[in-house]
């Protein structure tokens, strides 16, 4: 076999962090500046467009939680598995630059933070998912992140509270001290600054163009 024609495995960039860090929209920004350098992009999200992943995010936008941490768990474990199947594995092979809004770092962060054991999480998750060249956790004070989320919308859902985020950025933290891959980035300066700096670090960590 001629190894030398195969096409070179994509890159899987994942951006982190509580809600209100504002990763959605500099996902956006990030894709748009690589594929104006020139990388093919596809862009995506967890949870997915799964049966288990509309059901997730029905669930996750409740005022209040009907489900246990455990029925949670197996949803997204279940929405992974097909999002990696149908979207990341086969852009990835084609040789493309992956931009995700979370990945298994947050099932861990947030259902280790409803006490679920945290290492069986990844454990199980590392097995269906492959592991981000790239995760950056976009680190805001949940205070200021909560002060964000009701500026812009009308209801907050079943997690957004000050002392969830809290415990989620917690969890958030010691992952990031446990894990060397994941690189830390501060959220809290203007977007247009937060955005320079994560196409920065790309560049430093990846050689992103």
């Amino acid at each position: 076999m001629d190894r030398g024609n195969r096409t070179p495995r994509g890159r899987l960039i994942v951006l982190e962090g509580i809600d209100g860090t504002g990763k959605t929209t500099l996902c956006a920004r990030l894709a748009s500046a690589l594929r104006a350098a020139g990388r093919v992009v596809v862009e995506t999200r967890e949870p997915w467009t799964s049966p288990a992943g509309q059901e997730l995010r029905r669930v996750l936008a409740a005022r209040e939680r009907t489900t246990s941490g455990a029925e949670e768990l197996e949803l997204f474990h279940a929405d992974r598995a097909a999002h990696v199947t149908a979207v990341v594995e086969p852009a990835l092979a084609r040789g493309d630059w992956v931009v995700q809004d979370r990945t298994y770092w947050s099932t861990a962060a947030y259902q280790g933070a409803r006490g679920l054991p945290i290492a069986e999480i990844l454990a199980r998750s590392c097995a269906i998912a492959p592991t981000p060249d790239l995760t950056v956790l976009l680190e805001l004070s949940p205070e200021q992140a909560l002060a964000r989320i009701n500026a812009s919308r009308a209801a907050t859902s079943s997690f957004e509270k000050l002392e969830d985020l809290r415990a989620v950025a917690r969890v958030y933290d010691e992952l990031a001290r446990a894990e060397p891959s994941i690189a830390r980035l501060a959220a809290d300066r203007p977007l247009e600054q937060v955005a320079r700096e994560l196409l920065a670090l790309c560049r430093k960590r990846l050689g992103a163009p």
